[in-house]
């Protein structure tokens, strides 16, 4: 059994990435570890937002089908619960409060190292101004003086060198000191690391900006909703941009510390949780189905795939469960939804892509259509896989058979349901302190 890693990117765009296109020099190991995998040209995040994402990468089924948030309880099918019972050691990493011990995403690791984890290791200064902001009962103080405050005590202001408390190069080292015990004692393993300098609060990285642009002579944004710095419908700051690709290419570099201590027979699938949303759909880093947040990269490099090809049929995050199963020779539970890569020969651009986010938020893409539902109402979009939203379709215009499938896809989250997960998400008891207080630095907690 080959040892595997899965190796995901919070808000990475795919077309942002060098081997999809892009123009700037933002992901050189990514690129180079594609050129001996299998890309997928057109690949897609079923439930783009991290807290439905990562349900559904981890439990093989659509957000859509889970009541509530993180992993069901109960749910024992779940990514590194499957490797666990085959007897292969687990390892995860991640700093986001959405993938925590407080939603279910230790379960099925043998060894977990989440928000709190990090939160232990936060310099003094910083820990004090964690500890004041939890006192202050004002959301407006919050966010006027004390936020602007404790990211000075982090690293610098809006046009300094702030960095966030932990980033990525904290999160690899736990990892790959993790890897190098386990490639000295020749073991099998599943391992999990998830990247966040690419999700805002930004980082500033001169020497990434200096490759992206040539230069590093660029306010620093931190946060761009809070800096005004994107604006629904207008093309956001050239600044916005320049940032958002140095702190890919940051992740790009500590992805490679990881590449350069597995094996070259390491599954490895490289997967975007979402990507990301700077004005053209929605308020910046909005959910949504719109290509901006669902078009993600997806590599993978795994025995029965072809190496160094680029396919044009689609992947999906629903792929990825049984895929990396399939390649350790694990059985894959029948109520996973998609299919292992490996055995998609059939597969076409016309086969639907399925997406969903809350009840309701739910759509279908095909080769020429992408019908999208919300709160009752369907809008749809004339499009080919390589193309974006546009104008809304006239009425009437979507063919009567994407409405069908859109139907079968609804009544499918409507009767496969596999069980509840935290009801929901809020500022309450049922947090951990270190939980909200990561989630509100992220922007998702007021």
């Amino acid at each position: 059994m080959p040892a595997t890693i899965l190796l995901s990117v919070d808000c990475l765009r795919s077309d942002h990435v060098g081997c999809y296109g892009y123009d700037r020099p933002t992901t050189p190991n990514i690129d180079s570890f594609a050129a001996d995998a299998t890309q997928y040209r057109f690949s897609y995040a079923n439930c783009p937002g991290t807290r439905w994402a990562f349900q559904s990468i981890h439990t093989g089924v659509y957000a859509g089908q889970i009541d509530g948030l993180g992993i069901p309880g109960g749910y024992r099918d779940q990514l590194a619960e499957r490797f666990r019972s085959a007897g292969v050691e687990t390892f995860g990493a991640a700093h986001n409060g959405f993938l925590s011990r407080d939603y279910g995403y230790d379960r099925g690791f043998d060894r977990w190292i989440g928000v709190a984890d990090f939160d232990e290791d936060d310099s003094l200064l910083v820990k004090a101004g964690k500890e004041v902001a939890s006192a202050v009962d004002s959301d407006v103080l919050k966010r006027r003086l004390l936020r602007p405050a404790y990211r000075v005590v982090a690293g610098g202001g809006e046009s300094g060198a702030y960095r966030p408390p932990t980033t990525d190069a904290d999160v690899v080292d736990e990892a790959v000191e993790w890897l190098r015990d386990r490639r000295s004692a020749d073991d099998d393993y599943f391992a999990w690391i998830h990247f966040m300098d690419a999700h805002t609060p930004y980082g500033r990285y001169d020497d990434h900006l200096r490759a992206i642009r040539g230069d590093a002579d660029v306010e620093h944004v931190v946060a761009p909703n809070e800096a005004g710095a994107v604006v629904r419908g207008e093309p956001p700051e050239q600044r916005v941009i320049d940032t958002y690709d140095a702190c890919i290419r940051s992740v790009d570099e500590q992805l490679g510390r990881i590449l350069e201590v597995v094996d070259d027979d390491t599954v490895v699938a490289i997967v975007g949780d979402h990507g990301e949303e700077f004005g053209r759909y929605g308020e910046f880093h909005e959910a949504s189905l719109y290509s901006s947040m669902t078009n993600v990269p997806i590599i993978v490099r795994a025995p029965g795939l072809e190496a160094g090809v680029v396919e044009d049929h689609f992947a999906q995050h629903v792929d990825i469960a049984p895929t990396l199963l399939v390649a350790a020779d694990i059985s894959v539970p029948e109520q996973y939804v998609g299919d292992p890569l490996q055995r998609v020969d059939d597969r076409t651009l016309s086969t639907p892509t399925c997406y969903s986010l809350e009840s309701g938020h739910l759509g279908v893409q095909t080769d020429r259509w992408k019908l999208v539902q919300r709160d009752g109402d369907r809008t749809g979009y004339a499009l080919t896989r390589t193309e974006r939203e546009t104008d809304a379709a006239d009425d009437g215009a979507v063919p009567d058979d994407v409405h069908a499938r859109l139907d079968a896809f609804e009544r499918r989250l409507e009767i496969d349901r596999v069980g509840g997960g935290t009801a929901a998400l809020e500022r309450d008891d049922d947090l951990s302190a270190a939980v909200e207080e990561n989630l509100s630095d992220l922007g998702y907690l007021e």
